[in-house]
Order: structure tokens, then C-alpha cells, then sequence
């Protein structure tokens, strides 16, 4: 009894070194309430994409809207649009009624992903009806051989707007700039899970009784 009491007491004192590990594991996967518009040149053109996430779980639809365009930017009533254009529910923001220059940009050369469209002028916000809350927002619209100056930007980097999701902490903001890099999860936290569970073995066979 005493070898097993006396692993039970050195188990706890490399607990905690699991703990850290599970909790990094844990914070890399935690999904942020936010939808942001990166707009920034790329081979030559002008791209508009859409990422992240929104929690719509609370919030009630007041209808139904649409951008009008596939793609679009149009900086007097502060509007984004990315994937192909349909009748979608909408829901109501607050914030700008309009940003940045005098880009009156569409449609978009080309789109992909997910609909999204809001418009700050009419404090409307609207995304794919099959869109599952906190699931990964992906959209984006392609303006060919263009540039940001060209098409009315006064400043080319930098938060142009923030709007909030009404009911909600749900924030949507546009970025003059091209997105980071994709985040690539660290191994060291599974690195150090795996020696303290190796720990743990040497330790069991060192006290292991007859």
C-alpha cells in the first residue's frame, strides 16, 4: 500500500502539467463573435474577403434583404457584399452610415464562399439562411484589374468601421489590408502532455509492487 500511495502523491505533482497543455489545446479552439471584411490588392486586382465567425442564436430576423450585385463595395452607405446574391434574412446593426472615399464598386469580377451583405445606411445585415451559428464564415468577391486608390479608397490600410450585431456582442468590421496569416496550432503543448503521460509510466514502473 505504501508504493501505491506513494505514486498517488507524485501524480499529483505533475497534474498540473497536463492541466497547462489541455488548456492551450482548449484557448486554440475558441471561436471569436467577430465577421471581418479584409479589402486589399492581390495580383493586380482588388479582393474583398469575409472570415470568421457570429452567433445569431439570440437575434430574430426582421425580414428579408439582398446586396442587389454579386459582390460589391460601396463606401456612401457603407455596404460590403461577397457571394453570390440571393433574398436572404436580414438582421439589424448598428453603426457607420458610411466609410472610407467614394468606391461605388459592382458587381465583382468574380465571387465565392458564403452570401453576406450589410449595409450601414440601412443598419442591415444579412448571410446565407443555412448558415449555422459560430460555424466559419468564408466569402469573398474578386474585382479585376483594379486598385484600391482607383477605386476611391482615401487611404489604403488601417479599421475603416465596426458595427454591432443589435441584441448581441456580435461585431462585424471592414480592414483595409490583407488578413493574417492562417494560425498554425503549436506542437509543443502536445509535446508536453505526451512527456508528462511518459512521466507518469516510468513512474508506475518504478513503484509497481511484486
Amino acid at each position: 500500500m505504501s508504493a501505491l500511495h506513494s505514486l498517488a502523491q507524485r501524480c499529483k505533482r505533475f497534474s498540473p502539467l497536463l492541466a497547462v497543455p489541455a488548456a492551450l489545446l482548449l484557448a486554440q479552439g475558441e471561436a471569436r463573435a467577430l465577421l471581418t471584411y479584409n479589402i486589399y490588392e492581390s495580383g493586380g486586382n482588388v479582393v474583398v474577403q469575409a472570415s470568421g465567425s457570429l452567433n445569431l442564436t439570440a437575434l430574430t430576423s426582421g425580414g428579408l434583404g439582398q446586396c442587389g450585385p454579386s459582390g460589391a463595395i460601396v463606401s456612401s452607405v457603407a455596404a460590403v457584399c461577397t457571394g453570390s446574391n440571393s433574398l436572404y434574412p436580414y438582421y439589424s446593426i448598428t453603426g457607420p452610415s458610411s466609410f472610407n472615399g467614394t468606391v461605388n464598386a459592382l458587381p465583382a469580377s468574380s465571387v465565392s464562399g458564403i452570401f453576406t451583405f450589410f449595409n450601414g445606411s440601412v443598419n442591415e445585415f444579412a448571410i446565407d439562411s443555412s448558415y449555422l451559428s459560430n460555424t466559419p464564415i468564408v466569402g469573398s468577391a474578386t474585382f479585376n484589374g483594379t486598385t484600391l486608390a482607383a477605386h476611391g479608397f482615401t487611404t489604403t490600410s488601417g479599421l475603416i468601421g465596426t458595427w454591432t450585431l443589435n441584441g448581441s456582442s456580435e461585431k462585424i468590421q471592414v480592414i483595409l489590408g490583407s488578413p493574417p496569416p492562417a494560425a498554425v496550432p503549436s506542437p509543443l503543448p502536445l509535446l508536453g502532455a505526451g512527456a508528462a503521460f511518459g512521466w507518469a509510466r516510468r513512474l508506475r514502473k518504478r513503484t509497481q509492487l511484486p
